[in-house]
Formats: structure tokens, C-alpha cells, sequence
């Protein structure tokens, strides 16, 4: 059955919606003053039971040996580093710088396809992350400024968390074969950094008791555990079925709906520029389609050559 050719749109903006959520929902979190590597082991535990979940009800491989490589680098790169990074520097960014960041990922995406030549030049793509780049530019220039040293340092190592992310949309559509079930990988990869992560927070005399989940922290870092769980999922999706320099737009519409959250939530109000750098954040997701460039058809082909091999 052929997919409608608004369903990688459709994908990335529901994804989107839910991630901009997160970045609110990790600001309650770290306002009572737990730990980040506390935060990010208790997100993974309960993102790997989701997958869980969803693995056993659906008789998905739980863990591959064979795999064992593809669910260490997601949970190093892919979620136990930007997690820690994230929940460092959140008690010191808004939510709303912390959803600017994201609309990096697909700069540093495009990058690094072009230094391993597997994107080429397509002027359409460019000019579409160009202007997500001029957007967070309106966003940070005009209200924000980076006259602290501090605030400097934070935007920083978030924008590490991007290349991160970056790295990790190129490995999943280069490095894992089609055939890996994306739930499979999203259960082991969690698992893998459950288990990274609770015993260096016991070593580190981190400790959060499962009580500590009834808290109003608790809540939010399960409804970001929750809510990333079907998010990536989508997102996932996207990268094998669409390439990750597509599906990195995704984070415009993160920045997006960040900001919307952050209204709804915490009544922020923001300015003219706020506003115009999202009519210009949704000219950069409009000039990306799933079916330009060659990117779509080395997809196709490698899918088939797996099938037939």
C-alpha cells in the first residue's frame, strides 16, 4: 500500500507538537532541583518500559545480539549525552531558547551528509535550512542577546546536544539496516542506557526513589518519558521512510510548538519577532519534500537491495 505523500509531513509535525511539549515539562522537572542524571535514568527506565509495552504486544525482537553495536551508539549518542546536557542546562535557558536549539539539527544533519557524500547539493533543501537558521536568529538576536558568558556557555553545550542528534539521524539512515524493527531498536537502546545510567547514578550517590515519580517532577518526566516515546517512534519512522535530512525538520516544528507550549503553560508572551521567525521557520519545513533529491531514491534503492539480498 503506497503512503500518501502529505504522511511524512503529517508524521513530523505531530512529533514536533509532542517534543515542544518536553521542553516545558523539563523545566518543571529540574525546578525542584533533582539531579539531571537522576531525571534522564528515570526518562529512559520508563521510555524502555513503553517500548516494552509495545514490543510484547505487537511479538517484536526484544534484543539482537547481532545488534548490539546499533543500540550502544543510540544510547550514547542519542539519548543518554543530550539528555544529561539538556537537563544540566535547562534550570539555567527558558524553554523557548531550549526549543531554538533544536532547529540546528537540521544544519548540522545536511553538514555532515555533505562531508560523507551521501546528500548532494540541492538548492531548494539549502535555502529551506537557511531559513530555519535566519529564524533562530529572529528568535535569539532581538529578545534574547548573548551578553552573558554564562548564558553563552548553556546555548553551547545545547547545541552540542544537536550535533548529537544530528550524528544520530545519519547513523540511523546509513548505519542500521531496514530490515531492524524501529521498535526494537528504541526498546533496546533504552535499555542499554538504563543500564548506563542507574549505576553511575548510584555510584555517584544520585538517589530518586520510585515515590519520588508521585512528585510533580515525577509527572512531568514521565509525561516527557511518555511522550518521547511516541515521538520517536514517528520520527523514526520518518528518517528510514524519508531520509534524515527531511525528517531533521521535524525540529522547526519542535521550535514551534515550543513556543506555543510555553504560552499555553506558563502564559509567556513574546514579541513581533517571535512571530515572524515562525512564518519564516514554516517556509524552511514547506521547501523540503520527502520526494526531492537523490536522497529519496538511494533510499528506495537500498531498501530493495536489502530485500533482495
Amino acid at each position: 500500500m503506497t503512503e500518501h505523500r502529505l504522511f511524512p509531513y503529517l508524521l513530523i509535525l505531530s512529533a514536533g507538537v509532542i517534543w515542544g511539549a518536553t521542553f516545558s515539562l523539563a523545566l518543571i522537572a529540574t525546578a525542584k532541583g533533582a539531579h539531571p542524571l537522576a531525571l534522564s535514568a528515570w526518562q529512559v527506565v520508563l521510555t524502555g518500559a513503553f517500548f516494552l509495552v509495545i514490543c510484547l504486544l505487537w511479538k517484536i525482537t526484544l534484543f539482537n545480539p547481532a545488534n548490539l553495536r546499533h543500540y550502544l551508539v543510540l544510547a550514547l549518542v542519542g539519548i543518554t549525552a543530550p539528555n544529561l546536557f539538556y537537563y544540566f542546562a535547562a534550570p539555567h535557558l527558558s524553554a523557548g531558547i531550549l526549543a531554538i536549539t533544536v532547529s540546528t539539527v537540521p544544519l548540522f544533519t545536511y553538514a555532515i551528509m555533505l562531508v560523507l557524500r551521501y546528500e548532494s547539493v540541492i538548492a531548494r533543501r539549502m535555502l529551506g535550512i537557511v531559513l530555519g537558521m535566519i529564524a533562530i536568529l529572529l528568535l535569539v538576536i532581538p529578545d534574547q542577546g548573548l551578553s552573558s558568558d554564562d548564558a553563552s556557555f548553556w546555548i553551547l553545550l545545547v547545541l552540542v546536544c544537536a550535533v548529537l542528534y544530528a550524528i544520530e539521524n545519519v547513523y540511523i539512515s546509513r548505519g542500521i539496516p531496514h530490515r531492524v524493527d524501529i521498535r526494537e531498536l528504541l526498546f533496546a537502546s533504552n535499555l542499554i542506557a538504563s543500564l548506563i545510567q542507574f549505576p553511575l547514578a548510584i555510584y555517584l550517590g544520585v538517589d530518586e526513589s520510585w515515590t519520588w515519580l508521585a512528585t510533580d517532577a515525577g509527572l512531568a518526566i514521565i509525561g516527557i518519558a511518555i511522550g518521547s516515546g511516541f515521538a520517536y517512534s514517528m520520527f523514526f519512522y520518518t528518517i528510514k521512510s524519508s531520509g534524515p535530512v527531511f525528517a531533521s525538520q521535524c525540529a522547526y516544528v519542535v521550535t514551534i510548538s515550543g513556543v506555543i507550549w510555553g504560552i499555553m503553560l506558563f502564559a509567556e508572551q513574546h514579541s513581533l519577532w517571535v512571530w515572524i521567525s515562525v512564518v519564516v521557520m514554516l517556509l524552511g519545513l514547506v521547501l523540503v519534500n520527502p520526494d526531492d533529491g537523490v536522497e529519496s531514491n538511494e533510499i528506495n534503492e537500498n531498501a530493495a537491495a536489502e530485500s533482495s539480498s
